[in-house]
């Protein structure tokens, strides 16, 4: 067989070579190159090609914008499922930036196409587009087209640059016909949902001492429109917002070399200005329609038609409470003070700085433009309950103010959008329900009250150093407030702590008058009566002498005028006043004069003019008044109150 081989063999024929001519009409061979193939086309679509069209996808995206920069890690899609995925994406530009992890897309293309009315409610449609993300980040750190217009107002060389934003007077008006075009994207995406496991907002940057972050786990958001608040206007925005362990926090910035300014009590990452278990905000916005030449007519409840004016609404509701997992606790915890204050000034004046220019007078909307926005309203509640902590600093040591309120707690804020001739006014109200105050003193007990309504009215004019007046109205129910002179010192202390450190400069001063308004009905000022100012201050069983005042109702008035620049003294002018007021004195039982009262007060008579025993002098419609810490116990002419239990 060897010599038959040999012969079939040329001579000038190697192995090898024969070997290459007869391999490639082999079926086995063209079955590995098949198999190798196959592996390689597998791991690259499993390794690799989610990565390509990341680059691809990067390349396309960064040619077609002009502004910033576009980036995928990796992208993939699959057309059946309508789901596009992607990881490490960032889109990064001179003011924001905008960092996920990964997430993912799904387009129901399948639903059908129903074509809606434009002031229909679509929150009960179907969800075609749910967005999915994880460890999303949008940061905040410059506004360059304000930077850019304040060099041009103030004839600055132009060194920054606006970005991508145009100015909106001179863009050419929209039709109506192109309006209504452009809204059908809603009757394709009605309800829009997005799902964050973990996400924050960051607003700060290096020439910044304190960042400010929101952060949350498991936010869930949701677009949808529904009618408007008025015929005259097309359709209302609406997105709601749920998120858990949402925390306001403020953390060191990195990389700053100013001076430091230390917080007053430290908190691990950051001090925590806001922590709530759970989140809910309800954000809505009308879509303003077009003016028109007729007068407005509102149909009243009688079906009768008036003449009025109304305006688009928007407005954002926050509700802070009780959360489904009882790891994130039950209230909301506010920490606030002088510190928190300065860092939010930095804030404000880096990214909202003044540009010194008198205010325009807005003009109505000219028949055929869109409606204006008046005011935009924020309200914020409290469901379970909040916590409000005044922290500052005194000798380096911390003290604080420590505030309890109970559920129903809100706060309502009125920012206006429109200026008149005489400037415009912003307006804050709410009301405290169940207040607890305490102080970090020895003696800790300072206020407690039923209800606290606060309103604050700040008239701003049109020239940003003219006069401004800020009036305070505080109105408070069945209040109980303990006073001692350490609470003048640490007052003072508070109001130390909180006025401006810096040297007083002329080129800002900006004149402006406090008109504080206090209304107390049916209160009680606990004062100490103690031999020799000792005080107890154990927490049970305390051994102090109290004089109280009581009465129906306490006023209080007084204006605080900072019109002029480093004045030499303030006249301040106080008005107090009260209705069906008392004194009573409280005598502990180890005092060696409380049997000796006690004797006095049930023994002793009291007659008018005719010889005619008074009977309850002292005490005339005592049953009906209301008493919480003092409680009336002997019509006498020394009046004796004991301890009862709290409303």
């Amino acid at each position: 067989m060897s010599s038959d081989l040999k012969l079939k063999i040329p001579a000038n024929e190697t192995f090898l070579s024969r070997w290459n001519q007869e391999l490639p009409e082999s079926t086995f061979y063209w079955f590995l190159i098949a198999l190798a193939a196959a592996i390689a086309w597998v791991i690259y679509l499993t390794f690799y090609n989610s990565r390509v069209l990341g680059i691809i996808l990067t390349t396309i995206l960064n040619k077609l914008n002009k502004y910033g920069h576009i980036k995928f890690g990796s992208f993939s899609f699959s057309v059946l499922s309508g789901k596009f995925m992607f990881r490490d994406v960032h889109y990064i530009n001179e003011d924001y930036s905008i960092r996920i992890t990964d997430g993912f897309i799904i387009f129901r293309w399948w639903r059908p196409y129903i074509y809606k009315e434009q002031a229909e409610d679509l929150s009960h449609s179907d969800t075609r587009l749910s967005i999915y993300l994880d460890a999303f980040e949008f940061h905040v750190y410059n506004r360059s087209s304000h930077y850019a217009r304040l060099e041009k107002l103030f004839g600055l060389d132009q060194q920054i640059s606006p970005g991508d934003c145009s100015d909106s007077k001179d863009a050419e008006p929209i039709s109506d016909n192109k309006r209504k075009s452009s809204y059908r994207w809603r009757d394709l995406v009605p309800v829009i949902k997005v799902d964050i496991l973990s996400g924050r907002c960051v607003f700060g940057n290096q020439l910044l001492p304190s960042t400010l972050v929101l952060s949350f786990e498991d936010g869930r958001v949701m677009y949808t429109t529904k009618p408007p608040s008025t015929t005259f206007d097309k359709f209302m925005h609406i997105i709601k917002c749920t998120a858990e362990n949402f925390r306001v926090i403020l953390v060191p910035s990195p990389k700053y070399d100013g001076p430091k300014d230390e917080p007053p009590r430290f908190m691990g990452e950051g001090y925590v200005v806001l922590q709530t278990s759970d989140i809910n905000i309800y954000y809505y916005m009308d879509e303003p329609g077009i003016t028109t030449h007729e007068p407005q007519r509102l149909q009243l409840a009688n079906s009768d038609y008036a003449m009025s004016s109304t305006y688009p609404c928007i407005g954002l509701d926050v509700k802070c409470g009780k959360s489904r997992d009882l790891k994130y606790g039950k209230t909301t915890n506010i920490s606030y003070g002088p510190w928190v204050d300065r860092q939010r000034e930095y804030l404000w004046k880096f990214f909202y700085p003044a540009d010194y220019q008198t205010l325009d007078v807005s003009q109505d909307p000219a028949p055929g433009q869109p409606r204006q926005y008046k005011t935009f309203d924020v309200k914020m509640s409290m469901i379970s309950g909040a916590v409000l902590d005044i922290l500052f600093t005194k000798n380096k040591e911390t003290q604080a103010i420590h505030m309890n309120m109970g559920q129903g707690t809100y706060l309502e804020t009125s920012i206006p959008w429109l200026t008149a001739e005489g400037g415009y006014t912003s307006r804050i109200n709410g009301q405290l329900l169940r207040l607890d105050i305490s102080t970090s003193l020895h003696y800790r007990s300072f206020v407690e009250a039923e209800t606290l309504e606060f309103s604050v009215e700040v008239k701003y004019p049109k020239v940003w150093n003219d006069p401004q007046d800020w009036i305070i109205d505080l109105t408070a129910c069945k209040a109980s407030i303990w006073f001692i002179f350490e609470h003048k010192h640490f007052i003072m202390d508070l109001l130390d702590e909180w006025s401006e450190k810096k040297r007083a400069d002329i080129f800002h001063f900006v004149p402006y008058t406090w008109y504080i308004n206090l209304i107390i009905k049916e209160f009680e000022l606990i004062l100490l009566a103690n031999e020799y100012n000792w005080i107890d201050c154990s927490s049970t069983h305390q051994e102090n002498a109290h004089i109280a005042f009581c009465g129906e109702k306490f006023d209080m008035s007084f204006t605080l005028p900072y019109t002029d620049f480093l004045p030499t003294t303030v006249n301040v002018d106080m008005f107090i006043g009260g209705e069906s007021v008392a004194a009573r004195l409280y005598l502990p039982e180890t005092n060696t004069s409380h049997q000796v009262l006690q004797a006095l007060s049930k023994n002793m008579k009291i007659m008018d003019r005719n010889g005619n025993v008074l009977d309850g002098p002292f005490g005339s419609g005592g049953d009906k008044q209301w008493r919480n810490i003092t409680k009336q116990n002997f019509y006498t002419g020394v009046n004796s109150w004991r301890k009862a239990k709290p409303v």
